[in-house]
């Protein structure tokens, strides 16, 4: 961590917005209120001369493997916390990107948020860094900012802080998100292939109410693209053809559905029926 924080201070001695900023964060999470399992993941924000951009380590792994070598078949690790967004600078107007089962999409939240700064510091590496704490998305946030580097933004949509947010995590310790390591880029990373749009696949527009109804459709049926598709058999793991057993499945994934309901912002978090 120190070393990390070293090189970011180096790095900020050109010109903090002719270039796009990256932010390595890392985040631990708790997708179950119930269980006890935590997941790790990890996620960049790029701060770009006009946007802001968050998404996840994994969809940049795979996006650059694929403009490297064309079509690659590694294994794309599954993604659990799937929130990924874009805005301009110096705004709370997000773009928000996320799947309901395959289909890929695209919603547009205001989130502004409040902050009250407090006298407390620490050390973050070799940072002085101040908290500062918020309520939003239903929960408490404890945030520690740097004003020595001067960017008003941070992981996921938290922003509005006079400093870098190195480290945010909720009152409960569902999310914790904190610093891992920067870098400067030559120019803005091209994410239209996996933000933007997912492949081929352009997003659907949807407002809030529509996310929720989407969203109880695909619990109470999970497999109906396969049922339209008319994708009646699989081939198992001893190489056979075999019927497909909906009922079954369908219970599974939604025990599984059920089980990742513990959303960043609590008002996402789906009452099924």
């Amino acid at each position: 961590m120190i070393r990390f924080a070293y090189l970011f201070l180096m790095l900020l001695g050109a010109s903090v917005n002719a270039q796009s900023n990256r932010f390595y964060y890392e985040l631990k999470f708790k997708p179950d209120t119930i269980a006890a399992y935590e997941v790790k993941e990890f996620f960049i924000t790029d701060l770009n001369p006009k946007s802001v951009k968050f998404y996840s380590l994994v969809n940049y792994e795979y996006d650059s493997l694929y403009k490297k070598n064309g079509y690659s078949s590694v294994e794309y690790p599954e993604i659990t916390f799937g929130q990924a967004l874009k805005r301009d600078r110096n705004t709370y107007k997000n773009t928000n990107y996320s799947f309901i089962g395959s289909t890929y999409m695209q919603m547009n939240t205001n989130d502004e948020m409040t902050w009250k700064i407090l006298q407390e510091t620490k050390m973050i590496g070799n940072i002085k860094t101040q908290a500062a704490t918020t309520n939003f998305g239903g929960r408490q946030w404890k945030a520690w900012f740097a004003d020595s580097i001067p960017f008003s933004e941070g992981p996921y949509k938290f922003r509005g802080l006079p400093g870098m947010i190195l480290e945010i995590s909720d009152k409960d310790n569902y999310y914790h998100f904190t610093f891992v390591k920067n870098k400067k880029l030559d120019k803005e990373y091209d994410t239209s292939s996996f933000l933007e749009s997912s492949g081929e696949q352009k997003p659907i527009i949807i407002n809030k109410q529509k996310y929720v109804m989407l969203q109880q459709k695909y619990f109470e049926d999970p497999y109906a693209s396969f049922k339209i598709d008319g994708t009646t058999t699989y081939i198992n793991e001893s190489g056979n053809e075999v019927p497909v057993d909906f009922g079954k499945k369908t219970k599974e994934k939604q025990k599984k559905i059920k089980a990742l309901n513990n959303h960043i912002e609590k008002e996402f978090i789906m009452q099924y029926k």
